[in-house]
């Protein structure tokens, strides 16, 4: 059977997510600071699904007021189940490991159009490499002009992550929006934001590195590798490990990240709904 699932459900969900910490990393930051249930005014909150066996929680399907659906089943029996939720909601992404998001796509693809869909990989690090450039001054986002750095995301949005959606509103949401944890840093030469990175969302366990972006006139110098390196001395500094996700094809910030100390740890779907 599936259920919506409400506060009073937090110790089975929380029980759940511990069982899976590196596969739910979003949906244990979100539920951590934002609940369970839904407040529409915040980007993070979302409606949260359960999908259950003989009475235990097997599988977990949220739907975020930000657009994007990432779930997580143990069984397959979850699969009918969340398929013919999907079918009626509206969503832009979905987003998980690959072989728990390819199997729902198979059966909703006929029914939502796609407009792209990334072959990535995850990627955690226990092993980290310091990186430090000189020519930058890597500053958080409060530190700087609120406008500003709202501006550079939506750059970020159109060029590095191909959103024509994206606006000045959505951006200072997502850096207002943040638990103290979720640094979101940006790199700054000669007084002009060139790179930023941030930490998505964090656990007890783990916390993970993305929105890492550079302006294309200052690729290839370094810039998100030291925004990176930083955030990833944070997080250990924190007892947390450092994970994150990358385009299979992007060799560049493959082999960035490698030298960092990271490590493949599975493989990654984002599918982007038109």
């Amino acid at each position: 059977m599936i259920r919506k699932l409400f506060e009073i459900d937090r110790k089975i969900v929380e029980e759940y997510l511990k069982r899976n910490n590196f596969e739910t990393t979003f949906l244990i930051g979100n539920i951590k600071y934002f609940g369970i249930e839904n407040n529409k005014e915040l980007r993070r909150c979302g409606d949260y699904y359960g999908y259950f066996e003989k009475g235990k929680l097997k599988g977990i399907i949220p739907f975020y007021n930000l657009g994007s659906c990432i779930p997580h089943y143990e069984s397959d029996g979850a699969i009918p189940y969340f398929t013919e939720i999907m079918k009626e909601r509206n969503f832009k992404y979905l987003l998980g490991m690959r072989r728990i998001i390819e199997p729902l796509y198979e059966n909703i693809k006929d029914f939502k159009p796609t407009s792209k869909a990334s072959d990535d990989a995850y990627y955690i690090n226990k092993n980290f490499k310091e990186f430090i450039c000189s020519d930058i001054e890597i500053k958080n986002y409060y530190e700087l002009d609120l406008d500003l750095a709202a501006e550079f995301l939506v750059e970020a949005s159109k060029i590095g992550f191909k959103r024509d959606d994206a606006s000045i509103e959505e951006a200072k949401n997502t850096l207002i929006q943040r638990p103290v944890e979720e640094d979101y840093l940006f790199a700054v030469k000669n007084g002009k934001i060139v790179a930023t990175a941030c930490i998505q969302t964090t656990t007890d366990e783990i916390s993970q590195i993305g929105g890492v972006y550079t302006t294309p006139k200052e690729r290839g110098k370094g810039y998100c590798k030291a925004i990176v390196s930083m955030l990833c001395r944070r997080i250990i500094e924190r007892g947390k490990i450092p994970t994150l996700m990358v385009r299979k094809d992007n060799t560049p910030a493959v082999k960035a990240y490698e030298a960092l100390g990271f490590e493949f740890y599975d493989d990654y779907r984002i599918i982007d709904f038109s």
